[in-house]
């Protein structure tokens, strides 16, 4: 295994989780062995090929790269099978109290695993898609792993989670290095990275996974400061001001607005 021993008794720490706000949430320090981390260093993985990923230049998407290419370096997927296994989800059962959660087998070209984020980058606050590609069952769980050793944070790059709106940040988990981050996702679980300074000296490296409920009504255990309830959304952002709405390449994010807003209405 290449995760620390010590991250795998994560029930130990289920009430600190739950009444994390402004949604559980957890931060692992030392969460892969150090020698691992320390090869993994070495590892680049092809942003320049258009087969192997895609880069956003938006309003809410500035200066990522995000892999759509099954074809990662095998120290990448070694991560990702391991965040992947049947003995982390039991893992993260024990933390959540979600008896059903599991970890999609869609793979890294339907759901990217691996981010990268150039100085000046900017994820603008979201929720992320509410359903699991092949089953629709319910999105509830993220884990992003930071994985760039030489990053200072001064830079910024942690990970912003925000309240109910999305329109106002609550809390900031700082980007550690080999440090790894969990949180619930609900349709209420609104996140981001506010804008990586610019006189950064490294890419902000990341692996994303998320995990799913067999369950339609998920969260009916947790007390939550918001609706426990879920439904069905796309990827949701909060573009930075009402007008850029209106933008004609902000068409997209507009129309899933919009249908968030619908839905979040009827349930």
């Amino acid at each position: 295994m290449i995760i620390n021993d010590e991250h795998y008794n994560l029930e130990s720490r289920k009430d600190e989780f739950l009444n994390s706000k402004p949604f559980p949430h957890l931060q692992l320090k030392n969460f892969l062995k150090k020698d691992f981390f320390e090869d993994f260093q070495n590892t680049k993985e092809d942003t320049t090929s258009k087969n192997s990923g895609k880069n956003f230049e938006t309003d809410v998407e500035d200066k990522k790269w995000i892999s759509k290419n099954s074809e990662l370096s095998s120290i990448t997927k070694k991560i990702i099978d391991e965040l992947s296994s049947d003995l982390w989800a039991k893992n993260l059962r024990d933390l959540t109290g979600i008896s059903d959660l599991f970890c999609t087998t869609v793979g890294n070209t339907d759901l990217a695993n691996y981010h990268e984020m150039k100085p000046g980058g900017l994820l603008a606050p979201h929720v992320d898609h509410s359903s699991e590609p092949k089953t629709g069952y319910p999105h509830v769980l993220n884990i992003v792993v930071y994985l760039t050793k030489e990053w200072d944070t001064s830079w910024g790059g942690g990970t912003d989670l925000l309240n109910n709106k999305g329109s106002k940040i609550i809390t900031k988990v700082p980007y550690l290095p080999n440090s790894a981050v969990i949180f619930l996702h609900t349709p209420f679980s609104f996140h981001g990275v506010s804008r990586i300074n610019e006189k950064a000296k490294f890419v902000r490296k990341s692996i994303y996974i998320d995990y799913y409920s067999q369950s339609f009504d998920p969260y009916k255990h947790i007390n939550l400061d918001f609706k426990n309830k879920w439904f069905e959304h796309g990827t949701t952002f909060v573009l930075p001001k009402f007008n850029s709405y209106f933008k004609k390449e902000n068409s997209l994010y507009r129309k899933i607005k919009l249908d968030y807003l619908i839905n979040k209405f009827f349930n």
